[in-house]
């Protein structure tokens, strides 16, 4: 097996906000659904990880073309996994490496380094095909992938419950031929979290690569260094799947869902577009809502967006609502863990928003 340090590979296209540089020779993955890819001619490839964690352990899955692979959990120690062996040496095979884990800051450390990637002797690295478009998804659990391993009596809050690669947002962007960043953390809000957590909010964390994660040897990666938004291009389109955890929030405990938290709601709307906007100066907005059934939140959302407009003159934003899991989940084996969407209705989202973007282009 040869080895090759990230730096050394002149073909690979990184997903997900990081602070990666050429010369850099290894690659941090911060968000769920952030991911390596390399294009390749080689009978078989390897890849060395290293990870921190105490409890909350990480994992990663690995595609071939596009197509699930496989899933595992890795180890703290730095480790050569073999992700395929026997390929075809004459034939390209584009290889996702994607951490399936979101950044938990309930663990006191929580990383996923990207060493080096291994082939043997003759392999080689392959130039990849650019991607037509670039999405970025800002959600929570839903986001993040919560729910989407284990079945419908599962309900412990662990990590093996968690499957980042195949939520809505990365069904789409494949669908859409582009290249995605994601942010999804369960439990968090526009304004505050499930629990009424005022500290456990998105927007704040926004222009950092994942300032979310507070721990020293985070920041030493480059956690809570300025996001570069494309090099200030932004992306085309940008997918908001907040405030679900909002309308928990505000009736934690048996609270009231105040005229003033209502109000509050509808102001974070409005200025998180104009946030959002600043840094995706060309984008397509859209928010959505509805995989799980809300009452209040879904008004105050479009009525928001719509100050919003009314206020910037700002035509390329949108509200979508989605199918939910009550809608389309019938059967035991299509439902997901944690009392979250399984891969039917994460399916469904994308095809939906699929079609939208459609009609919007």
């Amino acid at each position: 097996m040869k080895e090759y340090n990230i730096s050394k590979i002149n073909h690979k296209r990184i997903l997900g906000r990081n602070v990666y540089k050429n010369g850099d020779e290894s690659l941090t993955l911060f968000w769920g659904g952030s991911a390596l890819e390399v294009n390749i001619k080689a009978r078989e490839i390897w890849v060395c990880i290293s990870t921190t964690y105490i409890n909350l352990e990480q994992w990663l899955a690995v595609e071939v073309n596009g197509a699930p692979l496989s899933r595992f959990m890795l180890n703290k120690e730095k480790t050569w996994y073999c992700l395929a062996r026997n390929l075809n040496p004459e034939k390209e095979n584009l290889i996702s490496i994607i951490k399936d884990t979101q950044p938990l800051n309930e663990d006191s450390t929580h990383s996923l380094i990207i060493h080096a990637v291994g082939l043997d002797e003759p392999g080689v690295f392959c130039p990849i095909k650019p991607r037509a478009h670039t999405m970025e998804f800002i959600g929570d659990s839903l986001t993040a992938g919560e729910g989407l391993a284990g079945g419908a009596d599962e309900m412990d809050w662990i990590c093996l419950w968690m499957r980042a690669s195949q939520t809505y947002a990365v069904r789409l962007a494949k669908k859409m031929n582009a290249d995605w960043y994601t942010m999804g953390k369960s439990g968090w809000g526009l304004c505050w979290s499930w629990d009424d957590n005022r500290n456990c909010r998105m927007p704040p964390h926004y222009e950092k690569v994942c300032s979310v994660l507070p721990d020293e040897f985070s920041k030493s990666l480059g956690a809570h260094e300025e996001w570069d938004f494309n090099g200030g291009k932004g992306s085309d389109y940008v997918i908001i799947a907040l405030g679900t955890n909002d309308e928990s929030g505000m009736s934690f405990n048996g609270g009231v869902p105040t005229q003033e938290r209502q109000d509050e709601i509808v102001t974070e709307v409005h200025n998180f577009l104009k946030l959002v906007r600043a840094h995706n100066p060309t984008a397509k907005i859209i928010w959505i809502w509805g995989l799980l059934e809300l009452v209040l939140v879904p008004a105050l959302i479009q009525k928001g967006v719509e100050e919003y407009k009314s206020q910037s003159s700002d035509k390329n934003v949108y509200t979508l609502e989605l199918e939910s899991i009550d809608e389309l989940e019938k059967l035991p084996e299509e439902k997901g863990s944690r009392g979250h969407p399984g891969a039917k209705t994460h399916q469904a989202a994308a095809d939906k928003l699929f079609d939208l973007i459609r009609r919007i282009k």
